[in-house]
């Protein structure tokens, strides 16, 4: 399993580069083709402006979008102009209802898809729009990454978040190309069921699976400590200087999530780490 084409998303001119930056070393690293798609959002909502000025506004918000679009596109192509990778950027407006159909078509095509983390406080409403068309729409693994990470892609410290759960499978066989190269694989586990089938030897078959393409992984299991998973998680990241995370998105639905709190979107909001996720 390997890396052949990755993306990146780029919708707001003024966000920081962190998720480029890092694909950019991705691609460096794998030989991977790297795809930039700049969204420009048109806010149009026909039907809502008065007689006369929907033709105006129209064509106001269109230019809007295109100017976006281009702006990201002098970006991406300016960053790129002397990287000795296989790379490409496109351009697409997208009104927001058509955002997970654009994103969709575009991103399956893809291996991997980088994304600026979303419910974080340099995050807007569209960061989580991007996240959520990736994992669900074009059914793609993602890395999300914090302004505060590091971008420099030496993903030799692997932590993986498990649950014996099919997302968090999904990432885990995502993560591969990953987990092979890392020099420490730490399968993690908070409070495994006592009664699961598994209760003997919890991660023991993950670790099994990895290790037929060359990953290392050790299996730890810890209490329950922190009220959230995601901080426990974190907290364990930081003592071990974990340089990455593998987790499944949305164990519970995302409408679960939003009413009630869930491990994935704590991780999102509280995350300074790379995550891969994948659904």
């Amino acid at each position: 399993m390997s890396l052949k084409s990755i993306a990146m998303i780029l919708h707001d001119p003024t966000s920081h580069l962190g998720g480029l930056e890092t694909a950019i070393c991705v691609a460096r690293q794998t030989g991977a083709q790297l795809h930039v798609l700049c969204v420009g959002l048109d806010y149009t909502e026909p039907g809502y402006y008065y007689a006369g000025a929907q033709a105006i506004v129209i064509q106001q918000n269109f230019e809007v979008a295109q100017k976006t679009t281009s702006e990201l596109e002098r970006i991406a192509r300016q960053r790129l102009l002397h990287e000795d990778i296989s790379w490409s950027v496109q351009s697409v407006t997208s009104l927001p209802g058509g955002l997970n159909a654009v994103i969709a078509d575009e991103m399956r095509y893809c291996d991997l898809v980088f994304v600026n983390a979303p419910y974080q406080e340099d995050s807007n409403r569209t960061d989580t729009s991007v996240f959520e068309a990736c994992i669900f729409g074009a059914s793609r693994p993602v890395m999300v990454v914090p302004k505060a990470a590091p971008t420099n892609a030496n993903f030799d410290n692997i932590m993986i978040a498990w649950d014996d759960g099919l997302p968090a499978m999904a990432a885990a066989r995502e993560a591969v190309p990953f987990l092979a190269q890392a020099e420490n694989t730490e399968i993690t586990i908070i409070d495994p069921p006592v009664h699961g089938h598994n209760r003997s030897d919890p991660g023991g078959r993950l670790a099994g699976y990895l290790s037929r393409f060359g990953a290392r992984a050790d299996v730890t299991v810890l209490a329950r400590a922190q009220p959230s998973i995601a901080a426990q998680l974190l907290a364990r990241a930081k003592e071990h200087d974990v340089s990455m995370i593998v987790m499944g998105a949305y164990g519970h639905s995302p409408l679960r999530e939003a009413m009630l709190g869930g491990a994935t979107r704590d991780m999102l909001r509280l995350t300074h780490l790379p995550v891969l996720m994948a659904h």
